[in-house]
Formats: structure tokens, C-alpha cells, sequence
């Protein structure tokens, strides 16, 4: 068998047909759906210009004066082997050797390679090449890594979760393989726009624009309804959590809310309410104020939205171009009568309809919940960022709409991944300011280098003693973020 020649191109797919383990996500529609998500990221709009084939399932048409490009499938047991806890890191190639001869990837370090195609796992053939019949041959199986990482399979099929029910980052591939800061879906979308740039004269790629999105999870503004509420939030730190540093925050933090004034116009987070809208208005920037309409419970302050203060703050957000959104409680991940009930009192509150929504301390069910927010009528989300870490959970900056991979479909509600929250940065980096500051533009860059959306969280505790700090840190990298984006008229940095 010849290594580029045309039949044996053939042939090799043949033989390669993928046979899909219950459950995987690499079905037809699984495989077509990756194939939308590469195409559009790589800025293919026309889907009929290019014939995909991946395995012996071919798309587009059959002409055959259309060009092809080819990707070999990997193994079918690929998915179980990468979240198992004895495979091996993946091999990364520099940026320019998995790109056509004279072609540069605007990704200047190396790309880690998830999946190789079957019969090919040595890494002795490059990530891509042209074959002799003028097709393009993926040796890489970028629809298996686009796949895995945008329906979250592994979140399905590995048990562990945390002390608050959540898929644990330490059980994740990607922590543990080395790319939690890697948007790879993105950069094999890049890889694969200049492949096809290869094979069509004169094509020229709808590209992408960086965006900044800010976001703001109002966790608290009232105090603490009693005392039973304080203990248990002290018990958590100290027993379940065992955080001595993370009680005495608390404590000084539900103290100082008892014996605020009476007005919540004037504590402090209600004011950081006002600060953040007013820094994002500064930079040409708009926020989106995640909401709660909990009740008080275990792990929700219960804090009254509807309260005149809460309904003015939220009424005055709106009038300076903000976005409102749900903030789901603790429990409304996984019981939809929770999660309706919520959206219907904040909708009454807003005084109309809401989209988006963030769940409280990120809780997520992968991928029932992404179904009850789509039941809900909301139109988009922005929970799926890592716990702990930076980075992209679902290996990709852009919002997407994800795949199901129990009930083999795409879903409606779109996920708006969450690159990057402050209390990484605080608590579990736990950098300095200036530390912080160049940890999110290196993030942000990494978002502007795929075309994507870089979106950040900052609590509404901004100006809680203990923090103060960072306000003037928020500021710097707001303008910082805003130069990126070409918001102050001095275009991107």
C-alpha cells in the first residue's frame, strides 16, 4: 500500500469504518454535527464547497469535481482509553507542522494531537497531508477530539464527582493530559480552514471576531436571615471543607453584613453592583448579573429579588444596556420544577423574559442539565468552565449549541463556556494582582487568537474589605481586555 496514492486512500477508509461503543457520540449524527462545528469555526459557510468523509460515511456531494477532505477515524475504544487513568499524555506537534507547506496557524506554540486515526497511533504520519487524487487526508481524528470535548461524554460515563456533586477537574482528561488552557476545537478548526484554503482557489474564510463577554453571579446582597444560616456556613468551611482561612472570611464577611445599614442601597454589594456596571460602561464594555430567586436554603443566601431595592438595582442594569440573567440555585441543576419556579419569579421581577443563565457553584449534570434549561425556554447558558482551573472545559471559546450524547442530538440551548473566574485567581492560584492580571491576557489571547469569546466571571464582592485591592486590578485588566477587543479606539493590543 502507497502512502498517499488514491486507492490506497480509499481502501484505507474502508477499513477503517467506525463502529460506534453504546453511548459514544461518533453516531451519524454525532459525526455530521462535529463536522458543522469545525466547518463553521474554520469559517466554511458553504457546506456543499468541500465533500467531507470521515470512515466509509461520506457528506456533501458526490461530484467529483468537489473537493474532499478526508479524516481517518480512530479506534472505537479511543474515548474509554483517554479517560482512563493509565493513558498516556498525547504527543503535540509544532504549530507550522500541522499546517500545508507555507501556511502559518496564528498559534504560536504547539498543538496536542487527542486522537489519532486507527491503524496510524505511532505518530509517524503527519496530522494532515494531500493526497496523489488532490483530497486532503486527516490522519488526526479532529471529529472523535470535537466530539468528546463538545458533548462532554467523559462527564457521562466517569463516576466521580465532588463534595457538591460536580464532575471533579482532577478527573478530567484534560487536566491530566496537560491542555486544561488549550481552546483545541478551536485550533483544529483553524488547522482544518487552511487545509481547505489549500483546495480551493480564491476561497477566502468568514472569520470570526474576538469578543469580551463579563459576567457577575450575585451570589449575596442581604444578610444572613438568622444565625442557624451563619453557623452552617462556618460548619461548611470548617468540617466539610476544612478551610480554617476560607471560616474566618466567612465570619468576617456575614459579621460585617449583620451590622450593615438598614438601607441596602448603601452596603457594599449592592454598591459593587454599581461599581462593576460602572467599569464595564468605562471600557465600552456591557456585563450580564446572574440573579438568584432562591429560596434560603443550605447553600442559598435567599436573598428577596423581589424587594424594591433588588427590583431598582436590576431596573437601572437594564436601563444602561445590561443583561439580566438566572443565577440557578443549588438544587435546580437537576429538578426542573426548581429551576422553572426561579426563572418565573425573576421573569416577574425583570418584567419580561430571561435567556441566559449561569448555575449556582457551577452544578452541572451533563447532559440532563443542559435539557432542563433548554425545557425552560432559556436561550442560552454559561456554566461550563472548570471548578478550580482556567481554561476551556469543553475545549473551545466559542459559544456552541451542545451535543446530546444519550439521546443523539444537538441541543438548542447554547453554551457560552466560561474561560476564567476570579476566585481562581484568588483563592485557588492564589496570585497577586499582577500575577492575576498577565494569567488573563494570556487566556484572552489565547481567545482572539481562534476568534472566540473570552469570558470572565467577577463576583459582586469587589468591594469587600478583604478585596479592595483587586478593584483597581479589575480596572487594569478591563482596559486591558478592551484594547484586545478594539473597544477604545486604539484597536487591538
Amino acid at each position: 500500500m502507497s502512502d498517499s496514492g488514491s486507492d490506497s486512500g480509499r481502501a484505507l477508509f474502508i477499513m477503517t469504518e467506525p463502529v460506534p461503543s453504546a453511548g459514544l457520540p461518533l453516531t451519524r449524527n454525532g459525526i455530521e454535527y462535529a463536522w458543522r462545528e469545525l466547518a463553521r469555526r474554520a469559517g466554511l459557510a458553504d457546506l456543499a464547497a468541500v465533500r467531507f468523509t470521515y470512515g466509509d460515511t461520506s457528506f456533501g456531494p458526490a461530484r467529483r469535481d468537489v473537493p474532499e477532505v478526508r479524516v481517518i477515524p480512530c479506534r472505537p475504544t479511543a474515548f474509554e482509553t483517554i479517560v482512563s487513568e493509565a493513558s498516556s499524555p498525547p504527543s503535540w506537534l509544532e504549530a507550522d507542522a500541522v499546517m500545508p507547506a507555507g501556511m502559518s496557524l496564528p498559534v504560536g506554540d504547539s498543538i496536542p494531537v487527542l486522537f489519532r486515526g486507527q491503524g496510524f497511533e505511532d505518530g509517524t504520519r503527519p496530522f494532515a497531508e494531500r493526497q496523489q487524487d488532490g483530497s486532503v487526508l486527516f490522519y488526526a481524528d479532529i471529529v472523535a477530539a470535537t466530539c468528546f470535548m463538545l458533548s462532554r461524554w467523559e462527564e457521562t460515563v466517569v463516576s466521580a464527582r465532588d463534595a457538591k456533586g460536580r464532575f471533579p477537574d482532577s478527573a478530567a482528561a484534560a487536566l491530566r493530559l496537560g491542555f486544561t488552557d488549550r481552546p483545541i476545537v478551536d485550533e483544529y478548526a483553524l488547522v482544518l480552514r487552511e487545509w481547505v484554503r489549500s483546495l480551493l482557489s480564491g476561497w477566502e474564510p468568514v472569520t470570526g471576531r474576538f469578543e469580551v463577554r463579563l459576567s457577575h453571579d450575585i451570589d449575596w446582597l442581604h444578610r444572613p436571615r438568622n444565625f442557624r444560616q451563619l453557623t452552617r456556613s462556618l460548619a461548611g468551611d470548617l468540617l466539610r471543607r476544612r478551610n480554617p482561612g476560607l471560616a474566618v472570611r466567612t465570619f468576617r464577611s456575614l459579621s460585617e453584613a449583620a451590622v450593615e445599614a438598614a438601607a441596602p442601597w448603601s452596603a457594599r454589594r449592592y454598591r459593587a453592583i454599581g461599581a462593576l456596571a460602572g467599569l464595564s460602561r468605562r471600557h465600552g464594555l456591557s456585563s450580564t448579573f446572574y440573579f438568584m430567586a432562591a429560596r434560603p436554603g443550605r447553600f442559598d443566601t435567599g436573598y428577596d429579588v423581589g424587594s424594591r431595592l433588588c427590583r431598582r438595582c436590576i431596573a437601572g442594569l437594564r436601563r444602561d444596556g445590561h443583561e439580566i440573567g438566572l443565577h440557578g440555585s443549588y438544587a435546580s441543576f437537576d429538578n426542573s420544577d426548581i429551576l422553572a419556579a426561579e426563572k418565573r419569579w425573576l421573569e416577574e421581577v425583570v418584567g419580561g423574559g430571561l435567556a441566559g443563565s449561569r448555575q449556582h457553584w457551577l452544578r452541572f449534570r451533563v447532559p440532563h442539565t443542559w435539557r432542563l434549561l433548554e425545557q425552560a425556554g432559556l436561550e442560552h447558558d454559561s456554566t461550563m468552565g472548570w471548578t478550580e482551573h482556567e481554561g476551556f472545559r469543553c475545549g473551545t471559546c466559542h459559544p456552541f449549541r451542545p451535543f446530546d450524547v444519550e439521546q443523539d442530538r444537538e441541543l438548542s440551548i447554547v453554551e457560552i463556556p466560561l474561560v476564567l473566574k476570579e476566585t481562581t485567581l484568588m483563592y485557588y492560584r492564589g496570585l497577586l494582582p499582577d500575577a492575576a492580571e498577565a494569567l488573563t491576557f494570556e487566556l484572552a489571547r489565547r481567545c482572539r487568537q481562534v476568534e472566540g469569546v473570552f469570558t470572565l466571571l467577577w463576583h459582586n464582592m469587589l468591594l469587600d474589605r478583604e478585596k479592595r485591592e483587586w478593584v483597581k486590578t479589575y480596572g487594569q485588566i478591563l482596559g486591558g481586555l478592551a484594547r484586545l477587543a478594539g473597544r477604545d479606539g486604539r484597536g487591538p493590543a
